[in-house]
């Protein structure tokens, strides 16, 4: 409720007292809550339900930093676009803005130190600062989508290394750290709902999304939390994809789509490498992907690379069944490689281009060269193999 009272500052039009009015409000409205928590704390002695207070304050800061960064913007920046009453907090001189700006800061960080020591004795300086620093981008009076997205990565940064630095063990701690998401979940919903917005502005949040619920779920022992992260992760990789599409616009839609699925495969190759649970499903995610691109672009638009992709793809599944034992991977992989193969050779009789058949020869002289590696390292281990089964009665005899 007193969120809710709090949030009707953002979002309701006032026209019988002005803006200014208005804040101080709602600055001595939270000027209550650490007053009620000193009540509940200390002459009552019951420390939940400080806590909780102290918690709704930090809740409650984010707000005041979005009011201020209207009441900065009003005189310090401009505005693409039409903004409605209820989204506008002008300030009446540009002294006005920087006094109001200075004035919460003097009110709300002690309170904001306050509570982190509530909260997080050990670590209240650290949230603290952090916790400011977060806010204080939010005054920055410049209202575009890269604007946005490079005010955004700090914040999400500041949360990830202090959540890397204090490693959260009680409820307490970890809604300490969780507060500091909020400037960062104000600064998008602002954006969102008032601005400009970008493909890269989404690929940022999604991202940091992906690296979010991976990584949770590798704390909390779930795997699959961790496998869920493949959908912003996908999404995110599309978003990157459309914001750079003027330097894609010289390639067709089947290239593009080629190079979606190898950018995509970094990412989860990725989360492979650092997660022992989840590994064989973001691998085979990425096999399947790219299985399925190269695939689709051969269909649409037969081209060299996308079938020397599939060619090495298939031999890679093949190989992958032939050594386990897996029939169906062994004859999915036999198909990719030998269709990719036909469409290669196809492609290098009709267009007569180095493309063609240079990157045929080039691709089947590298398979020599690795085959015959591997040929080299297994006999060598067969050899190291059996040596070992020849000393080893003459060692038991020495032994005996």
């Amino acid at each position: 409720m007193i969120v809710a009272a709090a949030g009707t500052f953002l979002v309701q039009s006032w026209e019988q007292v002005g803006d200014v009015t208005r804040y101080l409000a709602l600055l001595g409205m939270t000027a209550l809550l650490p007053a009620l928590a000193y009540i509940c704390g200390i002459r009552l002695q019951e420390g939940r339900t400080a806590r909780v207070l102290m918690l709704t304050l930090l809740a409650l800061v984010p707000i005041h930093a979005g009011v201020l960064g209207g009441f900065v913007l009003s005189q310090f920046g401009t505005t693409t676009r039409t903004l409605g009453p209820v989204a506008q907090w002008v300030a009446p001189s540009p002294q006005a803005a920087l006094l109001l700006v200075a004035g919460a800061a003097v009110a709300l960080i002690p309170l904001i130190w306050a509570a982190f020591r509530v909260l997080s004795r050990p670590h209240a300086r650290l949230l603290s600062t952090a916790s400011a620093a977060s806010h204080a981008l939010l005054l920055v009076p410049d209202r575009s989508a890269l604007a946005a997205t490079l005010i955004i990565v700090p914040m999400l940064g500041a949360t990830a290394w202090c959540a890397a630095r204090i490693k959260p063990q009680t409820r307490e701690s970890r809604l300490a750290v969780a507060s500091l998401v909020v400037p960062a979940a104000v600064l998008a919903a602002r954006q969102v709902l008032f601005y400009d917005v970008s493909s890269t502005f989404w690929g940022t949040l999604l991202g940091t999304a992906a690296i979010a619920l991976f990584a949770l779920g590798k704390k909390i022992a779930d795997g699959t939390i961790e496998r869920f992260a493949i959908v912003p992760t996908l999404l995110c990789i599309a978003a990157f994809i459309d914001a750079t599409v003027p330097l894609w616009a010289p390639r067709s839609l089947s290239s593009t789509w080629l190079i979606y699925g190898l950018f995509s495969a970094v990412p989860l190759l990725g989360f492979a490498w650092t997660s022992g649970r989840s590994k064989a499903f973001f691998l085979g995610a990425a096999v399947i992907l790219n299985a399925t691109t190269a695939t689709a672009t051969l269909l649409l638009a037969p081209r060299a690379w996308a079938a020397l992709e599939a060619i090495a793809l298939g031999l890679g599944v093949l190989s992958y069944g032939f050594v386990k034992g897996r029939r169906v991977p062994l004859y999915a992989g036999i198909a990719l490689a030998g269709f990719g193969f036909v469409i290669e050779v196809v492609h290098a009789i009709e267009a007569f281009e180095a493309s063609g058949w240079l990157a045929l020869a080039s691709f089947g002289a590298a398979l020599l060269g690795l085959s015959a590696w591997l040929e080299r390292r297994a006999r060598s281990v067969r050899h190291a193999g059996a040596a070992a089964n020849l000393s080893r009665p003459v060692s038991d005899g020495l032994s005996q």
